[in-house]
């Protein structure tokens, strides 16, 4: 299992919202870019960045300073926010990206998604943002009628080879994972799914890679230092 560092990006400064509320935010860094390359010195494999702006918005919003992160370190990139568009796909793989992060423009433009899978289709990750079942887009501030594994297992049948399942409740809080919602996820669908939101503990860690998560993206708790990263890829690369 891969532990994968986040960068979140407001007005092109490192954050942290709280159950993505953006009148909760802790600025963390104004150098992203340097947020990257650190993660990169500690070893990660892969970082997660989200231009919150854009997931605001409908576009993307910080892109110039995404690419700059991408150009500037040597490992995969997968980015998200705002990317509702083949050409914003386009331009984020041509330039580097590893892997584009599709949320919102899933559940409203299914045609969209069927030519992004046939051209990029290795390159695409769906993110299904849950809260009490149900999938929130446009910045987490929409709630839609999709129940994340119904939803789930359509998408997979179209051909989407990789998810990233968030409770938005215990995103950014440090109150655990949902482990359950997770693991229901995970038996139901069957396709690659990372982790995300509340994990706070090298336990927290264990748990997820037991129920055969792929990944797990860790934010604030690296950030404020309740995680060490070289020590939890240390415990995802232990068999057992």
């Amino acid at each position: 299992m891969e532990i994968i560092p986040a960068i979140d990006i407001i007005e092109g400064k490192c954050v942290r919202l709280i159950k993505g509320d953006f009148s909760k935010k802790t600025v963390y860094s104004d150098d992203p870019v340097m947020i990257a390359r650190s993660w990169e010195s500690k070893g990660a494999n892969r970082i997660h960045i989200i231009d919150l702006d854009g997931a605001k918005s409908g576009r993307p919003i910080n892109k110039d300073v995404i690419l700059e992160i991408i150009k500037e370190v040597n490992i995969p990139i997968q980015v998200g926010g705002g990317i509702r568009s083949l050409d914003s796909i386009k331009e984020y793989i041509n330039k580097g990206a590893s892997k584009v992060i599709l949320g919102s423009v899933v559940f409203e433009d299914e045609k969209l998604l069927e030519k992004a899978l046939t051209k990029y289709q290795k390159n695409i990750i769906v993110s299904l943002d849950v809260r009490k079942g149900k999938i929130l887009i446009h910045g987490w501030l929409k709630e839609t009628e999709f129940n994340y594994i119904d939803i789930g297992k359509k998408l997979r049948d179209l051909g989407v080879k990789e998810f990233i399942y968030t409770n938005i409740e215990r995103d950014g809080t440090l109150n655990s994972p949902d482990i359950e919602g997770l693991k229901r996820f995970i038996t139901y669908v069957g396709v690659p799914t990372i982790a995300s939101g509340g994990v706070s503990t090298l336990e927290d860690i264990k748990r997820i890679k037991e129920i055969g998560a792929t990944g797990v993206i860790i934010g604030k708790a690296l950030y404020e230092g309740k995680i060490n990263l070289e020590e939890a890829i240390i415990l995802c690369s232990q068999r057992g």
